[in-house]
């Protein structure tokens, strides 16, 4: 792998430090995880880290970062200002016990009234009409919504429970923390974000966007197709990020119009992430993110 390439990877670093929405989310790997971080900006994933806040610091320091991270609920996200949790994650967990307990009906009514809050949210951040104060104040009606149906659960049951009961109650705990930290329709409010190539894209409520990232990772390494070495991670890490990244950057992704785009870089001697980075003014990197969390085997 050139240091042309590695010098790309770690420009996408920097425009993703500095991007407006930043969707994350990790799977278990050959080597440690792959972690997938998708903004507007760049597409960057990195094969063969740890996922813990000290790797995440160094790839997405809060104090660099002032966007709104779309994820899980995993406590290693929970340090950043503006955060959207993943509205799938919790919906999903609604509907497993539902069919777990195919019976229990007041499981039924939280799944479905749950799902009905969602799709109300929904339709409020698609509604033009609204102004940023009536949206506003939608949000806080959806707010009261959530404790309507959740508090009650939360409350009745403060102390553990047995089997799907708590996990019941666990459920309800959730959802009310993430409505009183303010991280359940952060999506509805933000601002639809613009891509290199022009496109415009309303803020997510979910992030399934990086799930779907970390399919093909995924059954790779299910079918043993994956790096087993750090060389290798390290290889993967960098061509896959700015093959990603240029989705973001061609009118038309194409394998002629990759190729194109590279050759034309590599002539001129500056590539379209380098070109977006002195438009908006922001410094080269000054680290190596890359040599942080995969630290060469050569040292």
């Amino acid at each position: 792998m050139s240091h042309h390439w590695q010098n790309e990877f770690e420009i996408l670093c920097k425009l993703l430090a500095n991007s407006l929405v930043v969707h994350a989310d990790e799977t278990s790997w050959s080597l440690n995880s792959v972690w997938a971080f998708l903004s507007e900006k760049a597409r960057v994933v990195f094969f063969g880290v740890h996922k813990d806040a000290a790797t995440l610091k160094q790839i997405l320091d809060p104090a660099t970062f002032t966007g709104t991270l779309i994820s899980d609920d995993a406590a290693v996200y929970r340090n950043f200002t503006t955060s959207q949790k993943c509205w799938a994650h919790l919906l999903r967990k609604a509907i497993k016990l539902t069919l777990q307990d195919p019976n229990n009906q007041e499981y039924r009514k939280f799944a479905d009234r749950l799902l009905e809050i969602y799709r109300q949210a929904c339709r409020v951040q698609r509604d033009r009409r609204l102004s940023d104060a009536g949206r506003g104040k939608r949000v806080r009606d959806l707010d009261s919504e959530i404790g309507q149906l959740c508090e009650p659960i939360w409350l009745e049951n403060l102390s553990p429970v047995e089997g799907l009961a708590n996990d019941y109650r666990l459920l309800a705990g959730e959802v009310v923390r993430l409505m009183v930290v303010q991280e359940l329709f952060t999506f509805v409010t933000a601002k639809p974000v613009k891509q290199p190539n022009g496109e415009i894209h309303p803020v997510g409520a979910t992030n399934n966007e990086a799930e779907r990232t970390l399919r093909s990772p995924a059954e790779a390494r299910k079918t043993g197709r994956t790096n087993k070495t750090l060389v290798g991670a390290r290889r993967q890490t960098v061509l896959t990020s700015v093959l990603q990244s240029l989705r973001l950057y061609l009118p038309t992704f194409t394998l002629g119009s990759v190729i194109a785009e590279v050759h034309r870089w590599m002539e001129a001697g500056r590539s379209c992430f380098t070109e977006l980075l002195e438009t908006l003014k922001i410094p080269s990197p000054e680290q190596a993110v890359l040599d942080g969390v995969l630290p060469h085997p050569s040292g």
